[in-house]
């Protein structure tokens, strides 16, 4: 027990006796002077490998976290990159499949490439959540040619017409819609009849025979009049799908499938008046004068 104190006043007494000289040492350096002691620079000298080792781990470390934030800000960038590609392909997608409906409503109309013609192709933009079937908003307007009552077609047949138009877009209501009605005739025997709306969801239409007479039955294929300003003749509408008779043969009841799929529509053409200069063949997408 007595050796256990004695020992542990000798560590008390070597620790107190280097806390005076490292007392000392700070009282000594601490002072402005010229030279150093041999204690100090013996000191200093001994010290100095640790500083080095402290120095180089300290730069290690510095290099290691630029590195880092480096990496980082790499993946960054080549994240971003990769969103503004993808980006760039789909727009590349759009403009091709674009492309590729301007070339069929340009084989349905039977329209040359290059040749000036009284209409303008259009690009869907819009569809109001309220009425998707009914109305439908193209980017091309007043700018462009475009006038109310003007008809719009697409490459598998009739659409509806111009309900009204601004600089650099037009509202076009469909056959589907409710208010709209377009004077028709029955192609295998000529008879006129009328075409109209049913509304939401707007996959079917109606047909009004104008005689008492009228032959109609399944599977006939109605076409535009061309009795109205708004569409030529021959345009395809639609086929008959379901012809139910009333009762006592006073009633007439005609389904009609349209030909066009009008939620699925994506580029259109705008029939100009015959002779109009200003409706000129544009592209859904081009660039002179599609917006303020």
């Amino acid at each position: 027990m007595v050796g256990v104190r004695a020992r542990g006043r000798a560590v008390a007494a070597v620790a107190g006796l280097l806390v005076l000289v490292l007392v000392a040492i700070i009282f000594l350096t601490s002072r402005p002077r010229e030279g150093v002691s041999r204690l100090e620079a013996a000191f200093r000298d001994g010290l100095t490998p640790l500083f080095m080792t402290a120095s180089r781990v300290t730069q290690s470390v510095a290099g290691l976290w630029d590195g880092a934030v480096a990496l980082f800000n790499a993946h960054d960038e080549n994240r971003r990159l990769r969103e503004e590609v993808d980006a760039l392909r789909r727009e590349v997608a759009r403009l091709e499949e674009l492309a590729r409906q301007n070339e069929a409503l340009r084989a349905a109309l039977d329209l040359p490439p290059e040749a000036p013609r009284p209409v303008i192709f259009a690009e869907v933009i819009a569809r109001p959540l309220n009425n998707w079937w009914g109305v439908l908003t193209i980017n091309k307007g007043r700018r462009h040619g475009v006038e109310p009552h003007m008809g719009v077609v697409a490459a598998h047949g009739a659409v509806g017409h111009i309900r009204s138009a601004s600089a650099f877009s037009s509202e076009v209501i469909l056959l589907s819609d409710p208010r709209s009605a377009v004077g028709a005739i029955v192609q295998r025997t000529g008879e006129p009849v009328l075409v109209e709306g049913l509304g939401y969801p707007g996959t079917r239409l109606r047909l009004r025979p104008l005689t008492a007479e009228a032959d109609i039955v399944e599977g006939d294929v109605i076409v535009t009049s061309g009795m109205s300003s708004i569409f030529p003749k021959g345009v395809p509408v639609g086929v008959v799908e379901e012809v139910a008779v009333g009762p006592f043969g006073l009633s007439v009841d005609v389904t009609v499938r349209p030909y066009v799929d009008f939620g699925t529509l994506e580029v259109v053409a705008v029939l100009g008046a015959p002779g109009d200069g200003r409706a000129a063949s544009a592209a859904p997408g081009a660039a002179d004068g599609d917006g303020p």
